[in-house]
């Protein structure tokens, strides 16, 4: 898969998550505070089957925030 359809499935991934979330404040932290790495990265590259999704938070706080919402 080339790096321009990855970003678009990425985007697709976290705009179809987002839908599933009624707090703005969360849709906003997942949107604009996120980001997806891991193995799903060099296994769209290879054309592999991708397991899962790694999503990271650039801060705790808001981690914390998203933890609530998922009562995790």
């Amino acid at each position: 898969m080339k790096s321009k359809q990855i970003v678009k499935l990425l985007k697709g991934l976290i705009d179809n998550f987002c839908e599933t979330i009624t707090d703005e404040k969360v849709k906003e932290i997942i949107k604009t505070k996120t980001f997806i790495s891991g193995g799903c990265i060099p296994s769209m590259i290879l054309n592999e089957f991708v397991n899962d999704f790694d999503f990271y938070f650039y801060d705790k706080e808001d981690a914390d925030v998203v933890k609530r919402y998922f009562n995790i």
